[in-house]
């Protein structure tokens, strides 16, 4: 018994440990080391991958932890990183940003916002838990995924992967959701996306 307390109380002083190295203070997002990764994919298993530019953002620190966070992302930044025939890049870059998906003319901004943040430490060496509201093309739902949370006396740092149903923000093309069987022609409703933000300390 005094050996699964022990246990449970190093886990405890580990989970601790792990958000007291962040220092409390507000941090500017620094849009050029940030990054936000995407993956699509077909029902044929073929798909893409890219990027979409961070526009800005905040980060609060209270107590070691993340009390609040808001990150922007600028979808008119959008970007396909494996096809290197310009025009078949251009084409669908195009279409991403049309009606059929993200409709940037209307919806040019994509928002994050941090609701709650946990010590929660995992096998792949994530540190917390993020939960937060995320907004495409006006919908906001809510959601959460596991995240690498570090930080030094000037800056907090967050990596982390996060799968989002595509469908749940009114992406309809080639979802089987909305249209249903498409075959080859189907469109994965997953939507992959790896996010690695820093924030600096305002001055």
């Amino acid at each position: 018994m005094k050996k699964v307390i022990l246990s449970l109380a190093v886990i405890a002083f580990s989970a601790t440990a792990s958000i007291a190295q962040l220092k409390d203070g507000v941090f500017n997002v620094d849009y050029k080391a940030s990054s936000i990764g995407w993956h699509g994919e077909k029902a044929t298993g073929s798909g893409h991958d890219g990027t979409i530019r961070v526009s800005s953002g905040q980060v609060t620190v209270k107590g070691g932890n993340i009390a609040t966070g808001k990150v922007k992302v600028d979808m008119n930044g959008i970007a396909c990183t494996d096809l290197s025939d310009k025009d078949m890049n251009a084409n669908l870059i195009n279409h991403l940003k049309s009606e059929d998906f993200f409709n940037t003319a209307k919806f040019p901004d994509a928002n994050f916002e941090v609701v709650s943040v946990s010590a929660t430490k995992d096998a792949s060496g994530n540190t917390h838990t993020i939960n937060g509201k995320l907004t495409i093309k006006g919908v906001t739902k809510d959601v959460s995924f596991p995240a690498k949370v570090g930080g030094t006396d000037s800056n907090v740092t967050i990596n982390g992967t996060l799968n989002v149903d595509r469908s749940q923000f009114d992406v309809r093309y080639g979802s089987e959701t909305f249209f249903g069987t498409l075959g080859d022609k189907a469109i994965s409703n997953n939507m992959r996306l790896t996010v690695n933000l820093v924030a600096n300390k305002k001055a």
